[in-house]
């Protein structure tokens, strides 16, 4: 069975196909592209696209496949160590490249130590099929359930900046963001807007982060925990302790948006 590395267990995702380094001897990272995660609480998922390039266009069902064997292969040869957790093939398929639970990968500077980094295939004219998006859908909503991330993204359009809250990497911003949400480096084509434009529909909750609207109603939904019997800390980041009070008070895994 192929799936997801977490923990050393694997977990497969229904509907997705996935590689990881178990099956697929390209599929893994580099000794020199990754480190021991310094936290147990995987916060922040990261999005992006291979290429970073803006305008980008859609592109009409699947690729042929084999292009995540040449991002990791071209990972490992670059001295300067770029990294993904995974790599969303322009087919669609998953490579897995490392255990995500206790693997930091570089891919998001200063976000590295808590988040998950998902890189999406983007062809020579900067299009991504439709069929990458597809998998990034069905694959953001699946590790926040794994992992207790809520699945919220930000609410604005993107304003040719990064959000002030994730220039130190956003320990208290938990939920899904563009590597363009973290740094002045990047720019609106990493990830794009097309990939939040389906969370949103797939039912991820939106905030202004900067705004800190994600604290305000997190502290809202605590102090209701709380009135449960729970006993949070009402500080507006849902951590572990509030997923599990989600959990005990009947949302499945613990993720306000899924139920």
């Amino acid at each position: 069975m192929s799936g997801l590395l977490i923990n050393g267990k694997v977990h497969s995702i229904p509907g997705l196909v996935i590689r990881d380094p178990h099956d697929t001897p390209w599929c893994r990272l580099g000794s020199e592209d990754w480190k021991p995660r310094p936290t147990p609480w995987v916060r922040q998922i990261i999005l992006h696209s291979t290429k970073g390039n803006w305008p980008q266009r859609l592109r009409a069902g699947r690729g042929p496949g084999g292009k995540a064997k040449l991002v990791a292969d071209l990972w490992r040869s670059d001295p300067k160590s770029a990294s993904s957790h995974l790599i969303i093939d322009d087919d669609g398929s998953v490579a897995c490249l490392c255990d995500l639970a206790t693997a930091n990968a570089f891919d998001a500077t200063v976000s590295n130590a808590w988040s998950i980094g998902i890189e999406m295939y983007q062809e020579p004219d900067n299009g991504i099929h439709d069929a990458v998006y597809a998998t990034a859908a069905r694959l953001v909503p699946a590790l926040c359930r794994l992992f207790g991330v809520q699945l919220q993204i930000p609410r604005l359009p993107y304003k040719n900046r990064p959000l002030h809250r994730m220039a130190d990497g956003g320990p208290r911003c938990v939920g899904v963001f563009g590597h363009r949400d973290n740094t002045d480096q990047r720019g609106r084509g990493d990830p794009g807007d097309e990939i939040f434009a389906r969370l949103a529909t797939a039912g991820a909750e939106r905030f202004d982060h900067d705004a800190a609207e994600d604290l305000t109603v997190w502290k809202l939904r605590q102090q209701a925990l709380n009135a449960t019997g729970a006993r949070l800390t009402v500080d507006g980041v849902p951590g572990p302790a509030t997923v599990k009070a989600l959990k005990t008070a009947g949302h499945p895994d613990g993720i306000w948006a899924l139920g």
